[in-house]
């Protein structure tokens, strides 16, 4: 048996946080009309679509960020110490409090403090900013290894250097960290992004004690989605996802001759037109299914698997592929209207917003009209965007989000050999008598080709207004086209 299944979507994360389960109505002999919750349907639940391939692969199921859920940038800027603890990989450009895995004094009467503080996995674009305790004490981008830096800051002046080593596997250690006591010269952090910093005492200076120190960093050296191997930086989802899925130290290591880099190229191209962006820490020691999940609400996308994993953006496709109707399907028809559980009217984000230096932020998206429709009722939920740093993207997010959860009909037919070229994210259009639907347009969101070269389908409600900049308000909930 063949199949193409979807098995990771973004909408997972909103699912989760609000508690959906799936529920369908069995069909016996006939066509079927059933109400029941489906996930915001980009991942359908396995009573659905019995077929779709285990998440074991990915780590298991799991929810959306539960570090960021819980904590927000509280849980990222702050300074951790330890050497043993994971360090996350940062895509994108976004602000860090690093962990420090190397301190002791050196030095005649001990003036002298050294401090590496290790930011991520390596190899990364920049450190663009260093604050100490919020200020910015430095504003010049450093690149290469040893780089340092002139502070802006008259107080420190002489009284703090710093050096940045971006992690590539070849670095070599700091010669004057080298001469300090019990760092050895063997730990050159290969692999890892750190500043080293040398701190020299002055009461004036250090009266408060040590400073909270982050950093504005250029994330992760990510692969071009044309060959998959060549690194740059990039904060486009796409690369992004695609570092993840191939990266061997802390992603899933899959063979980039495994991927449909056409897919990749092609979601590049749309998350660029629509201003998506993937800034922020992924947490190396999160399940994979969690952190793919999280990676996803940056670009409402998900991953499908035939014979390569194929990256699928939620988008306006500009070709109907087929017209599924009474001669071209094959017995009992299963059709899920939507339920309340999975529409809503009013969708909250939290995300860290880049232009309030990196603060835990709210937007909000709601209709008025959609509340009146709805009796009065607020259907509502909240989610995190943990690496969406604007409040442009995530009104965007959110605002799609909306309106696909009003338009989640779904169906499950099987269809004659005359689709066994249909692929997971094409548009098709129902027409089906018993339900009084003509060209109605579903998406694919599953498929399975069985012995008889039949073809399981299962389809979403589509609607090309879903993915503009504005609600829809005026949608009717009617079974055509």
């Amino acid at each position: 048996m063949g199949k193409v299944a979807v098995i990771l979507g973004a909408a997972t994360a909103i699912g989760t946080a609000i508690g959906l389960t799936g529920a369908v109505a069995t069909v016996v002999g006939g066509v079927v009309l059933a109400a029941g919750a489906v996930v915001v349907a980009k991942a359908v639940k396995k009573t659905f679509t019995p077929d779709i391939p285990s998440m074991d692969d990915f780590g298991g199921a799991g929810g959306p960020s539960t570090d960021f859920a819980a904590s927000g940038s509280q849980g990222i800027l702050i300074n951790k110490s330890g050497s043993s603890s994971n360090l996350p990989v940062i895509y994108g450009t976004t602000r860090t409090g690093g962990m420090r895995t190397f301190i002791e004094s050196h030095g005649t009467d001990n003036n002298d403090l050294h401090i590496v503080f290790a930011l991520c996995e390596g190899e990364i674009n920049a450190v663009k900013k260093i604050l100490f305790d919020g200020v910015q004490v430095m504003s010049t981008s450093n690149t290469g290894q040893n780089s340092s830096w002139t502070f802006d800051v008259s107080k420190y002046s002489g009284k703090v250097e710093a050096h940045f080593y971006p992690g590539t596997d070849t670095q070599t250690a700091n010669s004057q960290l080298n001469s300090v006591g019990s760092w050895t010269g063997s730990p050159h952090h290969k692999g890892v992004a750190y500043v080293y910093f040398k701190m020299t005492y002055d009461e004036e200076v250090f009266k408060n004690g040590l400073p909270t120190i982050t950093f504005e960093v250029e994330g992760k050296k990510v692969p071009s989605t044309s060959d998959g191997t060549t690194l740059a930086f990039s904060d486009n989802p796409a690369r992004c996802i695609l570092d993840y899925l191939t990266n061997t130290r802390y992603g899933k290591g899959i063979a980039v001759a495994d991927i449909d880099l056409t897919s990749f190229q092609n979601a590049e191209t749309y998350y660029t037109s629509k201003g998506f962006h993937c800034r922020g820490n992924l947490d190396t020691k999160a399940r994979m299914y969690t952190n793919m999940v999280d990676l996803f609400t940056s670009c409402r996308s998900y991953l499908a698997f035939g014979n390569k994993y194929r990256l699928i953006p939620e988008k306006i496709e500009s070709t109907v592929q087929m017209t599924l109707d009474e001669s071209n399907t094959i017995g009992d028809v299963t059709y899920v209207l939507a339920d309340k559980k999975t529409m809503f009217n009013k969708l909250k984000a939290r995300f860290m917003n880049e232009s309030t230096e990196y603060r835990d932020d709210i937007k909000i998206v709601e209709s008025s009209t959609l509340q009146s429709n709805d009796n009065g009722h607020v259907l509502e939920a909240e989610i995190p965007l943990p690496y969406t740093k604007t409040a442009s993207v995530a009104q965007q997010l959110l605002t799609e989000e909306i309106n696909e959860s009003r338009q989640s009909h779904m169906v499950e037919l099987t269809a004659t050999v005359e689709a066994i070229d249909l692929q997971v994210g094409d548009v098709v259009q129902v027409t089906n008598s018993t339900f009084g639907i003509t060209n109605k347009q579903f998406r694919v969101v599953s498929t399975t080709i069985e012995p008889t070269s039949e073809v399981k389908l299962t389809l979403k409600e589509y609607d090309p207004d879903v993915y503009g900049s504005s609600i829809i308000t005026d949608y009717k909930d009617d079974n055509n086209a």
